[in-house]
C-alpha cells in the first residue's frame, strides 16, 4: 500500500551529469564522458562540554564539499586544467599540411572558422585567399584573420571590400602544423590554483540541476589502472575536487550553489 503521493514530480532525479573544470565559470571546459559521479558534503561538529547538561552543540567548522568521478577520456589538457598548474603541459609539432582551395561562403562580417587549426593554437601559416572567379583578395582591406578561444583560425569579409561580395564563396589556402604528441610532465612545483567545478545534470525538457564548487583544487594524485586487454573498461583515472570556502564571497554563499530548473 502506498503511503504517499509524489510531491514534486520534477524534484526526482533521473540520469547523470556534464562534468566542467576551469579556472573561472566563464572558462570551465567540458572533461567529456565519466563513470561514478558525486557530490558530497562534509563539515565537523563544533561541540561544547557543559557542566550540568552534557554536551552542546554550537555549530560546525570545516565546512567542505566534494565532486568526484572515474573519467573515462585520459584527456592531458584536461588534466592539466584540473590539477591547477601544478604540472607542465606541452605540444609536439608534427609536419606541415598545406591546404588548398578550401571553400567558405563570407556573409556579412561575420568570422568562419578554416576547417584545420595548428596544434598549438596559433595561427595558420601562408594564408591566401581568392574569390570564386580566382581574383586575389588583399588581408585587411578585402578580408581579415583572427584565431578563436579554441585556436582555429577564422576569416572574415571586410564589409566594403570590391572583391569579396557579401554572402560570396572565397578559396583560402593555406597551411596547418597539427600536434603529433602532447605531454604532461610533473614534480618540482608545490602550489595548486583554484578551479572552478560543477556538474550538470539536463532533463528531457531541457532544465538543469546544476552544482558548482566556487574554489576546489585536485585532491589526490592520479592513479591510472590498465585493465586487461580483454577487458571491456577503459583505463579510468579518479578525479577528486575538494571544494573549501571562497571567503571573497558573503558568509552563506561561500562554498557552492545547487541551481534548480527542474524541481520549480
Amino acid at each position: 500500500m502506498a503511503q504517499t503521493t509524489v510531491q514534486n514530480p520534477g524534484a526526482i532525479r533521473f540520469g547523470s551529469g556534464k562534468l566542467e573544470v576551469g579556472t573561472s565559470v566563464g572558462s570551465l571546459v567540458d572533461i567529456g564522458a565519466v563513470r561514478n559521479a558525486i557530490f558530497r558534503e562534509e563539515w565537523e561538529d563544533v561541540e561544547v562540554k557543559s557542566d550540568n547538561a552534557g554536551v552542546v552543540k554550537v555549530g560546525i567548522k570545516e565546512h567542505v564539499a566534494y565532486i568526484e568521478c572515474d573519467m573515462m577520456e585520459v584527456n592531458l589538457e584536461n588534466l592539466n586544467t584540473i590539477r591547477g598548474g601544478l604540472d607542465t603541459y606541452d605540444t609536439v609539432a608534427g609536419d606541415p599540411v598545406a591546404v588548398t582551395d578550401e571553400l567558405h561562403v563570407l556573409n556579412g562580417t561575420e568570422f568562419v572558422r578554416l576547417n584545420f587549426r595548428n596544434g598549438a593554437g596559433t595561427e595558420v601559416a601562408s594564408i591566401s585567399v581568392k574569390d570564386i572567379s580566382n581574383n586575389d583578395a588583399v588581408r585587411n582591406t578585402d578580408y581579415v584573420i583572427a584565431v578563436d578561444a579554441s585556436g582555429y583560425t577564422c576569416i572574415a569579409r571586410v564589409a566594403d571590400s570590391t572583391v569579396i561580395g557579401d554572402g560570396e564563396t572565397v578559396k583560402v589556402n593555406y597551411t596547418y602544423t597539427p600536434n603529433s604528441a602532447v605531454t604532461l610532465t610533473s614534480g618540482g612545483k608545490t602550489s595548486i590554483s583554484d578551479r572552478v567545478v560543477r556538474i550538470t545534470n539536463t532533463d528531457e525538457n531541457d532544465k538543469k540541476f546544476q552544482i558548482t564548487l566556487y574554489k576546489a583544487t585536485v585532491n589526490e594524485g592520479q592513479n591510472i589502472e590498465f585493465p586487461a586487454d580483454d577487458g571491456d573498461d577503459p583505463a579510468m583515472p579518479k578525479m577528486t575536487m575538494k571544494g573549501v570556502l571562497d571567503v571573497s564571497r558573503n558568509a552563506g554563499d561561500q562554498l557552492y550553489e545547487i541551481y534548480d530548473e527542474q524541481g520549480v
